[in-house]
């Protein structure tokens, strides 16, 4: 008997789930909304946003928990360090 691709389970990567991600960005709330835009241009259904601005600070922090597989998280980070604003971008 030949096992079919549908017979076989799905690994867990391959479904969504809740992820968090994290970009630190330079600019303050510029760069903040940066990010922010790129999120809701590219259609990603945000759970949660947190946003670290604080005076004197070169970098600020931009937290969001996202529902994505695996592969779809790292196209997020990808896309997120690509951004001239972002310094550094992480799944948490």
């Amino acid at each position: 008997m030949t096992a079919l691709l549908s017979d076989r389970p799905a690994t867990p990567a391959a479904f969504p789930s809740h992820r968090r991600v994290t970009a630190y960005v330079a600019g303050g709330l510029d760069g903040v909304l940066r990010v922010v835009s790129m999120l809701r241009g590219r259609g990603y259904k945000v759970r949660d946003l947190s946003v670290q601005v604080c005076d004197g600070v070169v970098e600020s922090a931009v937290s969001c928990t996202v529902a994505l597989t695996a592969a779809e998280t790292t196209l997020l980070v990808q896309r997120l360090r690509r951004r001239p604003a972002v310094v550094s971008a992480d799944e948490v």
